[in-house]
């Protein structure tokens, strides 16, 4: 006798398998006992782990961790979350690009489900310069006005401060880059009086001029000339009348002395 079987099967259902006769084919027939169906297999949870791709980025990623032990990367289907996009943004692919240092947690969501991971992010120095130029030219001043070797300027305030140069042959120096900064300077050389600077605003790259005053004489009873004059001899007169009369005038009387101080008044 022939006899035929049909067996329908959906995903998730118990199998129902069923025999009829070919003879009587209208006839009922007893189902067999159903299969234990299968539950399947479904999501655990999403673990979320990241690596520097860059100075500025982090290349993140995303696993599906399966109920059956599996795992599957979802990076690029997962919706990706950075809780702070002042500090750091994320693309739809899992790249994080840094803006600023913190503290930023990074979400990534698939199926309903979320993993997240904290970052504390550092921020890379700007690439812009970091350092400044001061440079400069030391000379007498009038009458002499001549550029002045071995004058040694030191950095007294400011980020760098103790930092030194000299003078070349024609006068000139330059610092080691220097960072920004309200700064002062001192220059010195045997013979001439210690120049100051004080309260200077080093915010971009800046070239000064350096006027060294001689150190005034003294005539035989110690006494200190009081002005300078302009064929550049000295004169101890007392009174600016008096003062370099024969010798073309005053260029600078000297201070503290008398005639420093009756000018002051004035």
């Amino acid at each position: 006798m022939k006899r035929w079987c049909i067996v329908a099967a959906l995903s998730l259902l118990p199998v129902v398998a069923g025999c009829s006769s070919k003879d009587n084919p209208t006839a009922p027939t007893a189902p067999t006992t159903p299969t234990t169906p299968n539950p399947g297999v479904s999501l655990k949870a999403v673990d979320v782990s990241g690596a520097p791709a860059s100075a500025t980025t982090y290349q993140m990623t995303a696993r599906a961790e399966m109920s059956d032990g599996s795992t599957q990367d979802v990076t690029t289907i997962s919706r990706w979350e950075s809780s702070d996009t002042t500090l750091a943004t994320i693309s739809s692919t899992g790249l994080l690009t840094v803006l600023r240092s913190g503290h930023v947690d990074v979400r990534a969501t698939f199926q309903n489900m979320t993993g997240t991971v904290g970052l504390s992010l550092t921020a890379p120095q700007p690439t812009g310069p970091a350092t400044l130029a001061l440079s400069g030219t030391a000379t007498e001043t009038p009458p002499g006005a001549k550029p002045l070797a071995g004058v040694t300027l030191r950095l007294v305030a400011g980020p760098d401060t103790g930092q030194m140069t000299t003078t070349d042959a024609s006068g000139h120096f330059l610092f080691p880059p220097l960072h920004a900064g309200e700064i002062g300077i001192e220059g010195t050389k045997d013979g001439y009086l210690v120049w100051r600077l004080t309260n200077l605003a080093l915010d971009h790259d800046r070239d000064l001029q350096v006027l060294m005053y001689p150190t005034p004489p003294q005539d035989a009873s110690g006494k200190s000339a009081t002005a300078r004059c302009n064929d550049g001899t000295w004169s101890w007169a007392a009174t600016r009348a008096d003062a370099c009369s024969a010798n073309g005038g005053v260029a600078y009387t000297v201070c503290p002395g008398p005639l420093c101080e009756s000018m002051t008044t004035r």
